[in-house]
This record gives C-alpha cells, structure tokens and sequence, in this order.
C-alpha cells in the first residue's frame, strides 16, 4: 500500500489556516493565536565607534503573531537525511514547516517521490515540535522548547511530541525533565517515518516565515517563558560561580578563537575565568549566568544562556570578520544587558546585507588583543544603562 506524493503548497501555515476557514474544514478548529504581533525597541551596542555595522542599525524588530494549527489528519513525512515534511489534508506541503538545510523548500525532497508508503494512522493528537538545527542548544530552546510553550497555552491535550531523532543530547534530556514532560511522550522522528494522527497539533515558527535561515529575534515572550520555567526548575539562582567570565569553544568543531591561550592570558589580568559550558549541567549554566556581570564569548549556541542574565550585565561577543548574527544583540535588548561586539583579525568584505557571508559562519576568529584589551577597558569602566 501507498499514497500519493503531495502536490502543491501552501507557502506559510497561516496560509493553510486561511484557505481552510472557507473549506471544507470550517467547522473545525483551526487555530488558536497564542501572542498578537509585537514590536521590539532596540538599543545600539555599546562602546563601538561610528560606523556601527550594518547588522546593529535597526531600531525595532516586529515579531509576527504566534499561533497553534490544528490538522485533521495532516501527515507527518521523514526523508532519508532527516528533513521532514508536513502535509496539509488536501495532500500539499506547508513550506515554512517543512524546512530544509540551505535549501529551498520549494524543492523538498518529497517532490522527487513517485509515492509514498502508507501513512502509520493513530487515534491519537501529536504535536510536531522539531526543528532542523535542535540539536543545537539555541535553537532547541527557542525553536522547540518555546513552541511547546505555545502548545501548553493553548490548552490542548498533546499526547505525544515529535523531536529531532538525529540523537539526544543533555541538554535536551536535561530541558524536558525541567518542563516536566515525561520520555513516554517523546517520539523521535526518524527516515521513512510516515504518520497521520487524528489531529497534527502545529505550533508556527515564525521566526523563520519572512527570512528564512538570516539572523532573527527570538520573539519576547518565548524568551521570558524560557528565562522564568527553567530558573524556576532550579529554586532561587544564588550568588555563585565566576563574576566574570570568557566562554570558550575550544572543544568545538568550527569557530575557534585561534590565540585563545593569548586572549585568556590578557582577560585573566581582568580576573576573567574560562569556562568550558559543555561541562556544565543546564543547571549550571543558569547559575553561571545568573551570577555573572560581565561575559566575553565568541559567537556561539553558549551564549544562549543570556536568558538568564541580571540587568545590566555586560556582554562582549567576538565575530569572526566576515559573519554576523544578531541573535544575541537582540537577546540582550530583552533583558536590558549592555551588549558590545569585537570583529576579529583579516579583512572585511563589503557587507550590505547586515549578515556578512553565510559562508563564513564557521570562520575561525583570531582576536585583535590590543582592541580587545581597550574593549574589555571600556566595558568595566562605563556604567550601565
């Protein structure tokens, strides 16, 4: 047995909500908007001199509204490398769900089907909360845990919820105890996977609906969910750990600070602490940045735990020449951190686009210490604010 492959698409879920108000599904229930758009004022980072980059020009981001869909008996589809499909009832694609790796999704996999097995059917209501890179700590906070979020406001009853199957890390065994969902709910998806549930429960991403794959702004309110669930997993964040801290990435794959051992010998004369968060429980990386004024780290998923920063702590985040992401200038403007920025050695391409080259994100960096020395300077001498 088997099924047809999809054909045709919807561009945006919120398109399928639309098409399916005056069809043949208008009876049911078919989404509920959990947030109304909202704009965000940001605040320019600090101690730079003019020019400012073009990435830390704006001054406001606008975050679309947040929505749960509901899908009678969508389908759920897993290609062999993992990138999955979801399927409206009228058999086409939702593209904004069914993200790719640096693809587009008009030309997902799923196309190149001549069918598809037979769809696993089950009576039972299944949430799809994966997300291509949730195996990275960043993005599995703000692109599943935040939309579980959106399912728990929502009031429906989940009995299961679909993850990434490219294997657990910690962090996100750690994460799920702390919200309280049990390892019998979790499903992890895998290639060939193929489901239709009574109802396919969709919480919207749309952080990626108008730019997909470019730097965006975690919305507010998943970073003050996030900020106040998990402190309040782990009681009251004492006054502990380091004041000041450098995170390192020295056992990562890609973006390296190349004269580390230069970089911490200078910041230690700042009573600057290395830190190794790939160490550390998530309990402990709350702790850490709970308890943490000023932080100096090279752009990374670790820096995500800026979630949990007091007001006014200071941030220094180093980039490699070629490539900027904004998600953690837009983070701090969450939580009123002072928030500079420190480009690495070598030449800087002309950069329009505020993103630099999506080439480059792996770059390694290699510090300029005398700048960063003046950096460090200004940030422990200027007040905050």
């Amino acid at each position: 047995m088997s099924e047809a492959t999809p054909r045709g698409a919807y561009p945006s879920l919120w398109d399928w909500v639309e098409t399916s108000r005056a069809g043949r599904f208008r009876d049911h229930e078919m989404q509920n908007v959990m947030y109304m758009e909202e704009t965000i004022s940001l605040s320019r980072p600090k101690g730079v001199e003019p020019p400012t980059h073009p990435g830390f020009q704006k001054q406001s981001v606008t975050i679309p509204k947040a929505f749960v869909a509901v899908l009678p008996q969508g389908r759920y589809w897993v290609a062999e490398d993992r990138m999955a499909a979801i399927i409206a009832p009228d058999n086409k694609i939702i593209l904004d769900m069914s993200m790719q790796y640096y693809r587009p999704n008009s030309i997902h996999p799923v196309y190149k089907r001549r069918e598809l097995p037979q769809a696993k059917a089950t009576t039972e209501t299944v949430a799809v909360v994966n997300f291509i890179w949730d195996n990275n700590y960043y993005h599995w906070l703000g692109e599943v845990l935040a939309r579980i979020h959106l399912l728990d406001k929502s009031g429906i009853h989940i009995d299961k919820y679909i993850v990434n199957g490219k294997g657990s890390t910690r962090f996100q065994t750690e994460t799920l105890a702390m919200l309280g969902i049990p390892e019998h709910k979790i499903v992890r998806n895998k290639p060939g996977m193929h489901l239709k549930p009574k109802r396919l429960i969709v919480p919207s991403l749309e952080t990626y609906r108008l730019q997909p794959f470019l730097p965006h702004s975690m919305p507010k309110w998943a970073s003050r969910y996030l900020r106040t669930a998990l402190s309040n997993r782990i009681g009251q964040t004492t006054e502990t750990g380091y004041r000041r801290i450098y995170v390192s990435r020295e056992n990562a794959q890609v973006r390296k600070v190349t004269n580390e051992e230069q970089v911490c010998q200078l910041l230690s004369g700042y009573g600057f602490q290395k830190v190794l968060l790939e160490s550390l429980t998530v309990d402990e990386q709350i702790r850490l940045f709970a308890s943490a004024d000023t932080i100096v780290a090279p752009h990374g998923a670790g820096l995500a735990n800026l979630l949990f920063c007091r007001p006014g702590t200071k941030v220094l985040e180093l980039y490699a020449p070629n490539y900027v992401n904004t998600v953690y200038w837009y983070l701090s403007n969450h939580f009123g951190l002072d928030y500079y920025y420190l480009f690495g050695e070598g030449e800087r391409l002309p950069d329009t686009s505020g993103v630099g080259d999506a080439d480059c994100r792996t770059d390694d960096i290699t510090v300029d210490l005398r700048a960063l020395d003046e950096r460090v300077v200004r940030m422990l001498t200027e007040g905050s604010g």
